[in-house]
């Protein structure tokens, strides 16, 4: 969970900077997330370094504000120009 968590953080502040495909980091986020918040439950339970999960839930956290921001701002910026 803490190695899946923290992949898909990484993915998803790459995915972010695409056009056209920047929302779709808003999904895999969430999902690093939710790994990051089970993984580290899971690790604290065994005694284990909660370290990676704790990074992907981070990373996660950081791509789901920004890309759901930037998509935000795409959006105010498509309905504010006319169309012609």
């Amino acid at each position: 969970m803490a190695v899946a968590a923290l992949i898909l953080g990484i993915l998803s502040l790459i995915i972010m900077w695409i056009p056209g495909i920047g929302a779709v980091a808003i999904v895999t986020s969430l999902i690093a997330v939710a790994l990051g918040v089970v993984g580290r439950k899971q690790l604290a339970l065994v005694g284990q370094p909660t370290g990676m999960a704790t990074a992907g839930f981070v990373l996660g956290l950081i791509s789901l504000i920004l890309s759901s921001l930037f998509t935000l701002m795409c959006a105010c910026v498509i309905c504010a120009v006319p169309f012609l």
